[in-house]
């Protein structure tokens, strides 16, 4: 029953961890806008499989160029989505609810391991001790009527 409880009240955890995180991907991506940049030449190799490119792209404040992390596939005058700031730097995408859903069963899996393995800790726990009251209680037991049994009073 404990565990059951456990488990419903993780899962209103993992919900409540989803909502927070999409607010908060609603937030930061308010601050962002979407613009659609050029490679104007070949990317370069940046490191752990990534790639940097050069990349450009005019809107009403004028040109922009940056180097920026592309895909691999990425060929010079490919088109790649950048999210960048209001004073036109690249940011990170925002993450998707995929991420967001990840995330949030993550932590209600981890906080159920933690309570689980407290609740049957306490439950194994609590075993030994009423077994080592029980076992008390019986040498006390025995320990009165022994002797009356032997005829040693």
């Amino acid at each position: 029953m404990s565990l059951a409880v456990t488990a419903a009240l993780c899962v209103l955890l993992g919900l409540h961890f989803y909502a927070a995180d999409r607010a908060s991907v609603v937030r930061h991506a308010e601050r962002l806008h979407r613009v659609t940049a050029e490679a104007v030449a070949q990317p370069l190799p940046g490191g752990a499989g990534a790639r940097i490119a050069t990349l450009d792209w005019t809107d009403a404040s004028g040109k922009h160029v940056v180097q920026d992390p592309v895909p691999a596939t990425t060929r010079p005058g490919d088109h790649v989505v950048l999210w960048v700031d209001r004073n036109d730097v690249p940011q990170a995408a925002p993450p998707g609810a995929a991420q967001s859903a990840g995330t949030a069963v993550a932590y209600a899996m981890a906080a159920f391991a933690g309570c689980a393995t407290l609740l049957v800790g306490g439950h194994a726990w609590a075993g030994q001790a009423l077994n080592r009251r029980v076992e008390r209680s019986w040498e006390d037991e025995w320990a009165q009527v022994e002797p009356e049994w032997n005829h040693r009073s």
